[in-house]
């Protein structure tokens, strides 16, 4: 899909996701895309992360990207402060939803992973855990574990983890389920609490200050879907769902040809420069 930003008026905060987004195929933010950021940070526009990814893993992510607000992660069930590393919202999943999960898990075969604050705990070792490190988690924050024994009142989000023919197939008995369920990426259905997922993780990080008529907001998933379709400025990366292409008001390049940065360079021209 060719890049197509359109007209970016009055854009008070800007919100992005991470994989597929504003990390590359190689899961890592470039340094295109980071000066990038920067220079949106630099110019006074908050920049708020709204990720699938751990707590730990978007503490580092922020701290290197310099963003002093608010962040957000595993899909929005926890909120923290970067700079003193305090949580301002947990959501944690209640003991029906991790019920099930843990049923879709045994009927259909397919790979479970429950995220806490600090650990991400895998069913079994393999292909789930091997991926979850592939896309930036550390080695040493997951452990196998067993789902008899989940608690509800620490686990933040659950996922589903198998081939794209596999999820496509377990789709229908996942919904039944768990309606509220995400396609966060084509390897992984996700789970997490009613009131966690990424909108009302943005509508905390606003904090009723910002209109979301006025953020930029970037995504390629299907957990995208629910932020995106409620700000003004949704855009669509190249390699976006197709759900998320067709509620986008923008477009631009594929994550792996730094897409995020185009539009990010193009508003950071728009704005004021910083006083030095």
């Amino acid at each position: 899909m060719p890049h197509e930003t359109g007209t970016l008026h009055r854009i008070d905060a800007v919100a992005l996701d991470v994989d597929g987004t504003i990390a590359g195929a190689d899961h890592v933010v470039s340094a295109r895309t980071a000066a990038a950021i920067a220079a949106v940070r630099d110019a006074g526009i908050p920049v708020f992360l709204l990720t699938g990814r751990s707590r730990r893993s978007v503490l580092g992510l922020a701290r290197e990207l310099g963003l002093r607000n608010r962040v957000a992660a595993a899909n929005g069930s926890v909120a923290f402060d970067p700079v003193t590393d305090e949580d301002t919202r947990v959501a944690t999943m209640s003991p029906a939803d991790v019920a099930a999960a843990v049923a879709l898990h045994r009927s259909t075969g397919l790979a479970l992973t429950w995220w806490e604050r600090d650990t991400i705990w895998v069913d079994a070792a393999g292909l789930a855990a091997d991926e979850l490190i592939a896309l930036g988690e550390a080695p040493d924050a997951i452990r196998v574990g067993d789902p008899s024994g989940i608690r509800p009142d620490t686990t933040l989000k659950m996922m589903l983890h198998g081939t794209p023919g596999a999820l496509d197939a377990a789709a229908p008995e996942v919904r039944a389920a768990l309606p509220d369920a995400a396609r966060s990426m084509d390897t992984f259905w996700e789970f997490v609490a009613p009131d966690a997922h990424k909108w009302a993780a943005l509508q905390h990080l606003l904090d009723g200050r910002i209109d979301p008529a006025h953020v930029l907001g970037i995504g390629d998933g299907g957990n995208d879907v629910p932020w995106l379709s409620r700000i003004g400025h949704p855009v669509a990366m190249g390699n976006a769902r197709d759900e998320v292409k067709a509620l986008a008001r923008h477009h631009t390049l594929h994550h792996a040809d730094d897409g995020a940065a185009v539009v990010l360079e193009e508003l950071a021209a728009r704005l004021p420069r910083p006083r030095r």
